[in-house]
């Protein structure tokens, strides 16, 4: 079993001191959630899973060793692994503190869905196996259970790691029913009222924002009193407001992981604002956050002899 496997070789890397600190996952206190795990002791290996309700993007934790000298391994899907990426260029975190173990994913299962299609599930009766999503050992359908930003993803093999576990994998038999082009379907009045509605339920408790790998800013425009971006109160406009801003601030970064849409508790389809703007830097740029060591993202790079006149 690949659990058994990234355990045994989580334990070895702290016997043989190799590494430090190790971020995984673990089985989480709240039914078909799991959690950050941390494992400085071999025997913390044993705590760790892999299964598709591994929903949190690990790349977020590397921000808080960011000054410590300590060597990290890394517990990777893709779209950590391209958040890492992400973060290297940025020099947010030093590679040769890094120890990235790529997992192979075929995307993650919405623990509510689970919940409603498979009374009395657990995470570990969950497996992605040859290309089908296995319960109990029996092949299940994937069709209503899978997160809606997994459903589009394009890339599914970690692009950085220092060791792959697993073996790699192919598209995924389930339908892609991409909902950012539902979205697209829709004229701008129609956009325009269906997002209105949506900020009207936002609370503005900012989870969103705290589950993303890349926004590490240490003060974030929202919480800037001089000047004062956004009013304190979760007024529709300035729900709105905060989610363009920090859009924009993802140009050319985001890497469509979905965390900040699965951290929001009031279920708002938060992921559609950066996902459309990363769609459009595709189209323009032909570019994508997280999948090259070499190419810098199109907004952070400037030449003096740009040739278009907006820089002179």
């Amino acid at each position: 079993m690949l659990e058994e496997v990234i355990r045994s070789k989580a334990r070895k890397l702290l016997e043989e001191k190799r590494v430090d600190l190790i971020i995984g996952w673990s089985e989480g206190t709240v039914s078909l959630k799991t959690a950050p795990k941390l494992c400085r002791k071999p025997e913390d290996a044993d705590q760790l899973v892999w299964n598709p309700l591994c929903s949190v993007n690990l790349a977020r934790y590397l921000k808080y060793y960011k000054k410590s000298p300590e060597k990290i391994a890394v517990l990777a899907k893709a779209c950590d692994a391209r958040a890492i990426l992400v973060l290297l260029k940025e020099e947010q975190i030093s590679r040769d503190r890094l120890v990235i173990l790529g997992l192979p994913c075929l995307g993650l299962l919405n623990p509510d869905r689970v919940a409603e299609a498979l009374p009395g599930a657990r995470s570990r009766d969950l497996e992605w196996k040859v290309g089908k999503l296995l319960y109990r050992g029996q092949p299940c359908d994937t069709s209503l259970l899978m997160e809606e930003t997994c459903r589009r993803c394009r890339h599914h093999n970690p692009p950085l790691a220092d060791e792959v576990i697993g073996e790699p994998v192919g598209e995924p038999g389930y339908l892609h029913d991409d909902y950012l082009e539902r979205y697209n379907r829709m004229d701008p009045g129609e956009r325009e009222a269906f997002f209105n509605e949506e900020m009207t339920r936002c609370i503005r408790c900012y989870a969103c924002r705290n589950a993303c790998p890349l926004c590490y800013c240490q003060e974030c425009f929202v919480e800037s009193t001089r000047p004062l971006w956004v009013t304190p109160a979760p007024t529709p406009f300035d729900n709105l407001l905060f989610q363009v801003a920090r859009s924009m601030h993802m140009v050319g970064r985001c890497v469509e992981c979905g965390a900040c849409e699965r951290a929001c508790p009031v279920k708002i389809p938060i992921a559609l604002f950066p996902i459309k703007v990363e769609e459009i830097v595709q189209v323009e740029y032909s570019f994508e956050a997280g999948l090259s060591e070499e190419s810098a993202a199109p907004l952070l790079t400037y030449r003096e002899n740009d040739p278009e006149d907006f820089i002179k």
